[in-house]
């Protein structure tokens, strides 16, 4: 017999993106006789073994226990109002978050498993990290590469590959003979390399893993994350192999805020498994009810925990009585306060009472400033009534500015139901201002600083009065339906205002100039339009999860789709119907492919091939032109994801190539995660990625704009700088340096208790 004890410390230093972790290990053994048996004798059995006990030991069934806390470290300023709201406080230090869990799972590979919650219980003041869930099931060091597709895109390599022969440094440490279990540390020969530092135990009879420790850190991979500590548990009992429990740990450290993440997985009732069927499972691979939150079952008596979380659970928990869970930013997660206006301002308030509820954000989101409104904000609430199976809420909106001194009334009343395969009706009417692409090539907030701090307008903008009619779906898994009828009176809008903070009497670009013969300054010519669309869309390989979720009360959005790596299929038709005094006559087509893919191991490689041209245009308005994601402001626009960002240009005017001919349009991107610049010494501890790519877009008039780029992402873990060059129609080049962020600021807002 053996005795290990492991003291492991990890220590922050005090630049971003870096970390150390100082192991140390007592091993008390049998002598070590390491001539006995050689230490590449002993890597060589398991390397030649590992290809036949992947097959036998991968695919699993179980239940584990599941036990997660988060832990605040470090908070090194507040900045009020937005500390607690946007950014955690110093309150919020300690331990944040804690939840126990009992799990029954199947795992077959990683496009294959399900995790069905057959109990669960939570308390805290922020929530799991939903946007960084991690695979907790697929940390198996009998793979070639280890791979977490919601954390990183590249392939951590397995020291029992035959790949970690090359990249790996080996010591046996010791030897155990009675146990027939060799110590083996490792850690990569070169700081590039995509690797990890640990030790392993491995059973010499059958080359498999008895217990790891490993830690994947700097060496430019990671993202967010500063590093991952893996610790697993085997067991080998009369030729039966299974595994016993694991831990992972998730450090981050953002401009020196600082804490990390654990999960800990105790399994029972433990089985490989070498054959399954894909009938075992569906699209659905986790799945979380509101009836399995219980929090006064006599179950958890049997869970063994502190002293102090036992405290935290009571303090904090659930009780039956209340399940309804307030989505509000108060006092505490089941009490939001009284309304008080000065907190309104920078932060949102929801009050709830049984099912029926009142949503009110932050009034700070409705202030803007354009040439047409001048200073304007635009107030929003909505009030509703949500239970496990649908939700039906009423929204309303008032935008108003102090140049056009009109108030502009909105009102939206929508449904939504059915958790497993959504839908979402909604009826739509009142007067808004919209920009000529209703895509919003130009955000709001970014027009705004143009407009007052640089005394410069990019946004154009038009008016309608109108009714809409939508529809969305999702009736199979993948698969994407919408529907919209609009018919509204459309107007043209003038400038108002000059005014600017560093120009008191700004000469702002007209709203209507640029887009002769389409529109001129004295704008376009007022008209009915009635509207109808159709988009679908597949993703392939679709998986989803369905999370009820206590924090923020969404019921019916806790279906999630994952990162899949397979193609998505679209196809949008818009008809400009001529008909109720409407003089839209058109109808558009378009079809696209969008995919993403991995590069051997250099990183994350996608494209979106797509083209449309008008089946009919006796009479297509500019605002129902076909325009493209074009971008003249010095910022990149922000978007929910990857997959939207890349169809956006570097460097193409905003309505330049707007256009009723057909088209062709081609985006590729690749990032390189580390790969590249992993390579240089210095690069290297500030974690920064390289990218490159082009786009190109084709017009049927033989017009064509041609543009590459590259740039670095993860720049303070936060940022994304690109310099692109875009050739217009072959005369000019338009060279541009462009700056994006690629956080989500309001996810801890959202969710916080």
């Amino acid at each position: 017999m053996y005795l290990l004890c492991v003291r492991m410390e990890i220590h922050f230093r005090r630049h971003i993106g870096s970390i150390a972790l100082l192991a140390t290990i007592l091993f008390f053994s049998a002598p070590l006789e390491a001539q006995d048996i050689p230490l590449d004798s002993i890597l060589h059995k398991a390397r030649t073994l590992r290809p036949q006990n992947l097959k036998k030991y991968y695919s699993y069934k179980s239940r584990f226990k599941e036990r997660c806390k988060a832990h605040v470290q470090e908070v090194p300023f507040e900045i009020w109002p937005v500390s607690g709201v946007l950014i955690p406080a110093q309150k919020d230090t300690g331990l944040a978050y804690y939840s126990e869990a009992l799990i029954d799972a199947r795992y077959g590979g990683p496009q294959h498993y399900f995790q069905d919650v057959l109990i669960k219980r939570e308390a805290g003041k922020v929530p799991i990290p939903n946007w960084q869930q991690l695979p907790a099931y697929d940390f198996n060091l009998l793979q070639k590469r280890i791979y977490l597709n919601e954390a990183f895109d590249r392939g951590f390599v397995s020291p029992l590959s035959e790949e970690g022969a090359g990249i790996y440094l080996f010591e046996l440490t010791s030897l155990n003979h009675e146990q027939q279990v060799a110590r083996i540390a490792f850690a990569p020969r070169k700081e590039k390399f995509p690797a990890m530092t640990g030790f392993i135990d491995l059973h010499l009879a059958s080359g498999l893993p008895l217990h790891a420790q490993f830690n994947i850190s700097a060496n430019n991979q990671l993202e967010l994350l500063d590093s991952i500590a893996v610790v697993q548990n085997f067991k080998w009992e009369k030729g039966v192999y299974r595994a016993e429990n694991q831990q992972i740990e998730i450090y981050l450290n953002l401009f020196h805020f600082r804490g990390y993440y654990q999960v800990r997985l105790d399994y029972e009732q433990f089985r490989y498994r070498e054959i399954w069927q894909k009938s075992e499972f569906d699209d659905l691979v986790f799945d979380l009810k509101s009836s399995e939150f219980n929090t006064d079952s006599s179950y958890w008596q049997s869970w063994k925990r502190s002293p102090q979380l036992s405290k935290y659970l009571d303090s904090l928990q659930i009780s039956p009585s209340r399940k309804q869970q307030f989505r509000s930013f108060g006092r505490s997660r089941l009490d939001p306060g009284p309304y008080r206006f000065y907190k309104n301002i920078f932060r949102g308030y929801t009050r709830r009472n049984g099912n029926f509820f009142w949503d009110l954000p932050p009034l700070y989101k409705g202030l803007g400033f354009n040439p047409v409104e001048g200073l304007y904000w635009k107030g929003q609430s909505r009030i509703g009534y949500a239970n496990s199976d649908h939700e039906i809420s009423l929204r309303l909106q008032a935008r108003t500015g102090t140049a056009d001194q009109r108030v502009k009334p909105m009102a939206e009343l929508s449904w939504q139901g059915d958790l497993s395969n959504p839908i979402q009706l909604s009826l739509e009417a009142g007067s808004d201002y919209r920009q000529f692409n209703e895509e919003e090539p130009i955000l709001p907030v970014l027009s705004t600083i143009y407009n007052l701090v640089l005394a410069r307008n990019y946004i154009s903008l038009y008016g309608k009065d109108y009714f809409k009619l939508k529809y969305q779906s999702e009736s199979l898994s993948g698969l994407t339906m919408g529907l919209d009828t609009e018919y509204a009176w459309r107007y043209p809008l003038f400038n108002r205002s000059n005014f600017s903070l560093v120009d008191a009497d700004a000469d702002y670009v007209s709203n209507n100039q640029g887009f002769a013969p389409n529109i001129n300054p004295g704008g376009f010519k007022a008209h009915n339009s009635m509207r109808f669309d159709l988009s679908l869309s597949f993703q392939f390989g679709d998986r989803y999860e369905r999370r009820y979720n206590q924090r923020f009360q969404d019921v019916l959005k806790g279906r999630r789709s994952l990162k899949v790596r397979s193609p998505k299929i679209y196809y949008d038709l818009k008809i400009g119907v001529p008909t109720f005094a409407a003089e839209t006559d058109f109808i558009f087509q378009s079809l696209g492919v969008q995919h993403q893919f991995r590069w051997g191991n250099i990183g994350l490689s996608q494209f979106d091939v797509s083209g449309g041209h008008f089946l009919r245009n006796r009479n297509v308005p500019f605002i129902d032109y076909r325009h493209f994601d074009g971008v003249q402001i010095f910022f990149l626009q922000p978007s929910t994801s990857r997959s939207a960002r890349i169809k956006q240009f570097s460097t193409l005017p905003y309505y330049s190539y707007s256009t009723t001919d057909a088209y062709f349009e081609l985006h590729y991107e690749h990032n390189f995660d580390g790969a590249l610049l992993s390579n240089n010494n210095f690069l290297r501890r500030y974690k920064i990625h390289s990218l490159a790519g082009f786009n190109s877009l084709h017009l049927l008039n033989e017009k064509a704009f041609i543009e590459v780029f590259f740039g670095f992402d993860n720049i303070f873990k936060v940022l994304r700088v690109e310099l692109a060059g875009g050739l217009d129609n072959f005369n000019r080049l338009r060279p541009s340096l462009r700056v994006g962020f690629d956080f989500r600021y309001d996810y801890y807002q959202k969710n916080r208790r």
